[in-house]
């Protein structure tokens, strides 16, 4: 196994070891965020296969020539041709983000280094207070492929295939404390010495799961997506259009994680591919997969709908995502709500996650595996809305606004909202920035630089979620959406 697998697969066996060590919401906004040339809104205004999970309606805009300058009796206007085909290939985004870290822990753990010096017990309880009702979310978007074909009266259609990864860690005071600090939690307030001298923590006085991790929860899913879209205008009057479009998805699900203890109850699913080589003890299960290879462990179906209103200088978008369910049918395991009790480790040495997360143990094999046939899963379902006004040929204004349909793990917690304004100070440069707020981020400022070259033919860019983080640590976030292969035909 290459070195580049065997860092993806420790990075995705952290979140099934943190669940083993507490019963632990990550979202997709901030990589719609990356949409090539868009830093701010993007469900009124992008179109071609990028359209695709945002608004399918947009397929249904014309192909127009591109005029950025009108010409003079002393200059040439500068004017390229309509383009009605889009193909990109290997567009990669990610973001790490946490409001208990600062960015130089963050960048530990993306790099998978440690800190420059161990954790102190001083420091184990200061990051146990840091965590505790806070956490970490990680997402990442890679676009294998995208084409689009557009026309002037009967729309467009775009196919695309993609990966998406998704995890979010939130821990409650509980488990802030266990992970950090081990077996020198307050909760657990007596020890003894096992037969190998190792001494272990116990509490005298144990608690479920759903009480010692109220309001903890764990969340992770990484899927392979393949989609069919097509838009086209409804009515079509004197400069303006309004536009209707539907996406189908196929799924192919390769780990699947939700955990979460709350209200009293606690809940845990697990089901990932064999490629993870995770040891399940002696539990077994129906839906069983052998082998070691990265094989899916479930499949489902998805739709997108949406409409949109577009004149010369305005647009406004609505549309739902992400519709469907997928059903896991290999290695599915539940939880159940047991004792929490005995633990030898000494808690996290430094903010490695990927590092630390096996040390933790239970002595008392308090986690117990139960082996399911299968489990299905809402996807996250959400709501978009969004609107634009061309200002002037070089210059536009917009917003976009996000709100959760379904309570799903990795759909955002709350309504996530970003405004903005796109530039093009050259025929072959555009700028975009704008600031946002929402899921558990107060604010941050977005921003893109798009390179149009070759006549508009090639296009590349480079955008993040908070420009303001690259030079300070305001706001502990790692983000970056990187594309080169973009081609208009």
């Amino acid at each position: 196994m290459t070195k580049r697998l065997t860092n993806l697969r420790s990075m995705l066996l952290t979140a099934l070891l943190a669940m083993c060590a507490v019963a632990l919401n990550a979202q997709t906004e901030m990589m719609d965020l990356g949409r090539m040339g868009h830093a701010a809104f993007v469900t009124s205004v992008v179109t071609d296969y990028q359209c695709v999970s945002i608004n399918p309606a947009n397929l249904g805009f014309s192909p127009t020539y591109d005029l950025f300058s009108q010409s003079t009796p002393l200059s040439v206007g500068t004017e390229r041709t309509a383009k009605a085909v889009s193909i990109g290939i290997g567009q990669v985004g990610a973001s790490v983000r946490s409001d208990a870290m600062t960015k130089p822990q963050v960048l530990d753990l993306v790099l998978q280094r440690g800190s420059a010096t161990a954790f102190t017990p001083a420091d184990q309880i200061r990051a146990a207070q840091e965590f505790a009702d806070r956490g970490l979310r990680c997402n990442a978007d890679v676009l294998i492929f995208g084409a689009s074909f557009q026309t002037k009266k009967y729309g467009g259609f775009a196919v695309t295939a993609r990966e998406r990864l998704n995890a979010s860690f939130i821990l409650n005071k509980g488990a802030s404390e266990i992970i950090f600090q081990g077996r020198r939690a307050a909760y657990f307030d007596s020890s003894y010495t096992n037969w190998r001298g190792d001494t272990i923590g116990v509490a005298r006085k144990p608690q479920l799961f759903s009480q010692l991790f109220d309001g903890t929860r764990l969340s992770m899913s990484w899927s392979r997506e393949f989609s069919f879209s097509y838009g086209l205008p409804l009515i079509i009057g004197e400069g303006w259009r309004l536009c209707m479009g539907a996406t189908g998805k196929f799924l192919q699900a390769f780990a699947y994680l939700d955990a979460h203890a709350g209200g009293g109850e606690f809940s845990a699913y697990s089901a990932l591919s064999p490629w993870f080589l995770i040891d399940y003890g002696k539990a077994s299960t129906p839906s069983a997969k052998l082998g070691t290879t990265l094989v899916p462990i479930g499949q489902g179906y998805g739709a997108d709908v949406g409409v949109t209103f577009k004149s010369k200088s305005f647009s406004l978008g609505v549309s739902v995502v992400d519709i469907g369910e997928i059903r896991y049918d290999g290695n599915v395991y539940s939880v159940a709500d047991t004792l929490v009790n005995g633990l030898g480790t000494t808690g996290f040495g430094n903010y490695n996650f990927f590092e630390q997360a096996p040390k933790l143990s239970g002595e008392g094999n308090y986690f117990v595996w139960s082996g399911l046939a299968e489990t299905s899963v809402k996807l996250p379902t959400r709501m978009r809305l969004g609107g634009s006004y061309n200002l002037a040929q070089r210059f536009s204004i917009g917003f976009d606004m996000t709100a959760p349909l379904s309570e799903v793990g990795t759909n955002p917690r709350n309504l996530f909202m970003t405004a903005g304004m796109s530039y093009r100070p050259l025929s072959w440069l555009t700028l975009g920035t704008g600031v946002g707020s929402g899921d558990g981020m107060e604010l941050f400022i977005p921003g893109s630089i798009t390179l149009s070259l070759l006549g508009g033919s090639w296009e590349m860019g480079v955008s993040t979620i908070d420009i303001s983080s690259l030079f300070t640590d305001r706001l502990p976030v790692v983000s970056a959406n990187v594309g080169f292969l973009r081609f208009r035909l």
